[in-house]
């Protein structure tokens, strides 16, 4: 289980990265600019958890695979 944690905190870190470095680019001080910032890392964070999961239904099916 440790692995597929660290798979969601490492998606999520270079997400974040990326943010900080696309933040300078696109830097127009909007509200709704703040806003499509604030939702874009909500979406962020759930697509993060989703390769998590995504991993770990994959190692759960090879691993049924070799059951049977």
């Amino acid at each position: 289980m440790s692995k597929y944690i660290s798979i969601f905190f490492l998606t999520l870190m270079v997400s974040v990265i990326f943010y900080f470095i696309f933040f300078n680019v696109f830097d127009g001080g909007d509200y709704a600019e703040t806003a499509i910032y604030t939702f874009g890392t909500i979406i962020v964070i759930l697509l993060s958890f989703l390769i998590s999961l995504m991993y770990y239904l994959i190692n759960l099916l090879n691993l049924l695979k070799r059951k049977y």
